[in-house]
């Protein structure tokens, strides 16, 4: 019953056409605030998507590193057993650390990672290859593969493709030094660049972990992680198995534990977006307070005849608190309605285009989450009860003081 007063009063007539202006400028208000939430949140998720997927490309599925120091031993058996686990696609050895990069008068410092022939199974910087081979070399005749913002800053364009570069590395026996001449110092050739994204492009060299251990004085069987690629629903039973195997003195990662800071971050932004467009909503709701207000003042008359017919106080609270929520229902699903919309076309077509030619894409992604539509909801159903709310009250008090 309440909510078939409450419908008649949304479509009726009114004496005052302003005052279905209002009530529908109150309606449009609620759309748009819920077309901009669920816009605005899809654009996030969809950035984000992004920025995972690259992340994904270059972090291993499962890391095992030292608890302490930088490098540890590990001989060739224990290593087998380790790349044998059930679950485990792909393994490889990986030695990492810092170097100086020089080409000429120009110099980096570059993040050296030495790897297997077995990394391109793991990590998929082949595809984001923007010039010359995936191709590391040998311990002989070592090749680096560089970050376009590494190779930026040596001068190097394509026609380098193949030229000599000067890699200097400490010297581990620990002793100072006072100039670049003591430092390990070794030489090797760009084979080619890679484009991932810029914390990437700006630090990253590859090369094959032979070069690498022999630059940073390493034994042969000395590395700084293995990285694993596994099968997705066998990561849990992976990690657990490693860390049996090899005990307390090392940690294993799986991607979202390498990367746990930027992951939080990026939720914790979407979430503050979500706040400060919550915040444009609630004043936009403060249109349905007035319209609500105006409402109760023009149905004076229907709330003494619903009181004839045996109406409570809280009969006449019920109605106008279910018409807050039929208003903003109504502005949320056009406004819901008209963002799915817009999400779909832009998905298919890429209309909305991004500036520039910096990223790996051209255009606004979006990606519409089912979370994202219930809290949405939510929020409607709380402006609506706290819009509704005063107007009701004042509906029934009026109803109140007529009773006394």
């Amino acid at each position: 019953m309440h909510f078939l007063f409450a419908w008649r009063y949304f479509r009726g007539k009114y004496n005052f056409q302003a005052i279905q202006m209002i009530a529908w400028v109150s309606v449009v208000a609620i759309a748009v605030g819920t077309a901009a939430l669920i816009i605005v949140l899809s654009v996030s998720n969809g950035f984000t998507e992004v920025v995972k997927g690259l992340y994904a490309d270059f972090y291993a599925d499962v890391r095992v590193t030292p608890v302490e120091g930088k490098f540890f031993s590990m001989r060739d058996a224990p290593y087998q057993k380790l790349a044998s686990i059930e679950g485990v696609r792909a393994a490889s050895k990986v030695v990492e650390s810092r170097a100086l990069l020089v080409k000429g008068d120009l110099q980096s410092v570059v993040l050296v990672k030495g790897v297997d022939k077995n990394y391109s199974k793991i990590n998929n910087v082949a595809k984001y290859m923007k010039r010359g081979q995936y191709i590391m070399g040998d311990m002989e005749n070592p090749i680096l593969l560089l970050g376009i913002g590494v190779e930026q800053k040596l001068g190097l364009f394509r026609s380098f493709i193949g030229d000599t570069l000067q890699l200097y590395a400490v010297n581990r026996s620990g002793k100072a030094f006072t100039d670049i001449n003591q430092l390990n110092n070794l030489t090797a050739v760009q084979g080619g660049a890679f484009s991932v994204q810029q914390e990437f492009d700006d630090q990253y060299v590859f090369t094959n972990y032979s070069f690498a251990q022999y630059l940073f004085d390493l034994d042969t069987s000395q590395y700084s992680a293995i990285e694993m690629a596994v099968l997705p629903n066998k990561k849990e039973q992976v990690i657990a198995e490693i860390k049996k195997q090899l005990g307390t003195g090392f940690q294993v990662k799986d991607k979202y534990q390498q990367n746990a800071d930027l992951y939080k971050i990026m939720q914790m932004e979407k979430w503050i977006i979500f706040a400060i467009l919550a915040l444009i909503m609630i004043v936009a709701s403060f249109n349905l307070v007035g319209a609500l207000t105006m409402l109760v003042l023009e149905k004076q008359k229907d709330i003494h005849v619903l009181h004839a017919m045996g109406a409570k106080p809280w009969d006449i609270q019920k109605i106008f608190l279910m018409l807050s929520g039929i208003m903003a229902f109504m502005g949320a699903l056009i406004g819901g309605g008209l963002a799915s919309l817009f999400c779909f076309v832009q998905n298919k077509f890429h209309l909305i285009k991004l500036g520039g030619n910096s990223f790996v894409i051209d255009y606004y992604p979006v990606k519409p989450m089912a979370e994202d539509y219930i809290a949405i909801i939510l929020l409607v159903m709380v402006i609506a009860i706290a819009a509704g709310w005063i107007p009701a009250r004042k509906a029934s008090a009026r109803l109140f003081e007529k009773i006394s």
